[in-house]
């Protein structure tokens, strides 16, 4: 019954993995275009001042936000290479497996380095003026938030299998 308590174990850390990886990937990938649309929108719709604070928020998502992001990405990814390596050389010891699954602690990791970048990204869903209009505008960033948000819970749904 150990076995399959570990086996099921592998199995789930292997599947969250890969999708906390897909999910920075897509993200990483969408977040570009969404800059430069959202430069756009401002240009059109927004009054001086407004345009001042889309920009330094742009300024740091692109500086600060996409520079971890790809950090974090990088991490998860040799996570993911470290956990299959370890997982495939221990195979033959199912005691080991469990021990190193433990060790590793991958869904404290993930979800680490998940609250980072919503962090980075908070300054989008906390708009200083009530501006609706720069609010509107920033909706991508506030739903790269949340679904940051919701990747972190779905990790930690699946921690104490």
């Amino acid at each position: 019954m150990e076995k399959l308590r570990i086996l099921e174990k592998v199995l789930v850390y292997d599947r969250i993995l890969r999708f906390n990886i897909d999910l920075l990937t897509g993200i990483k990938t969408e977040i570009k275009a969404d800059i430069e649309e959202t430069r756009i929108l401002g240009e059109s719709f927004l009054s001086e001042k407004e345009r001042k604070f889309l920009k330094d928020f742009l300024l740091k998502v692109e500086e600060e936000f996409l520079l971890r992001l790809e950090e974090v990405l990088d991490s998860i990814y040799d996570e993911y290479e470290v956990f299959n390596f370890d997982i495939t050389f221990l195979s033959g010891i199912p005691d080991e497996v469990g021990r190193e699954i433990e060790r590793l602690e991958l869904v404290n990791t993930i979800n680490t380095k998940l609250e980072l970048l919503k962090d980075l990204l908070s300054g989008a869903c906390c708009i200083p003026e009530q501006s609706k209009k720069v609010e509107v505008i920033l909706t991508p960033f506030r739903v790269y938030c949340e679904l940051i948000n919701h990747a972190m819970e779905f990790n930690k749904k699946f921690e104490n299998i």
